[in-house]
């Protein structure tokens, strides 16, 4: 019987453990894409957060956070793609280049999807119309363009 509880006991604690991999809430990211923001900082331009999502991008069991977000300067912006992939103490972090006025981010499983608008044949540059859709895979250790 001693032997039973033990056993089930550490079955229970690996559920437990397995539930509370993918515990990293919005509240818990929220640091993390803060301070990766204001290292993205220069003279005369901001960084700002557009929408993040959390999942296991690489199936190993650990919340992974992908974060769509933009480079403010003057009269121009730059929307960014970043990973941070949990190593345990620390993220590895990957960013890319998107195109065109971010719209929404969804992933599933290891394949991230971003809703742009770019720019039509008769859009003024204000005011992009073209709704396009761009592909991510995490794949092999790399984030891989889809076509």
């Amino acid at each position: 019987m001693r032997h039973f509880c033990a056993r089930a006991l550490l079955v229970l604690m690996g559920a437990c453990a397995a539930d509370g991999a993918l515990a990293l809430d919005a509240a818990g990211a929220k640091p993390v894409i803060d301070k990766f923001l204001a290292s993205q900082r220069e003279p005369q331009t901001s960084a700002d957060a557009v929408q993040h999502v959390i999942a296991d991008l690489n199936a190993d069991g650990k919340p992974d956070i992908v974060l769509m977000w933009n480079v403010l300067g003057p009269t121009y912006f730059h929307p960014k793609l970043t990973l941070f992939l949990d190593q345990g103490r620390s993220y590895r972090v990957l960013t890319t280049d998107l195109n065109g006025q971010t719209e929404r981010l969804s992933v599933k499983g290891s394949d991230i999807t971003v809703d742009t608008l770019t720019l039509g044949p008769n859009d003024a540059r204000c005011c992009p119309t073209r709704k396009t859709r761009m592909h991510f895979r995490w794949q092999g250790g790399k984030l891989v363009v889809l076509r």
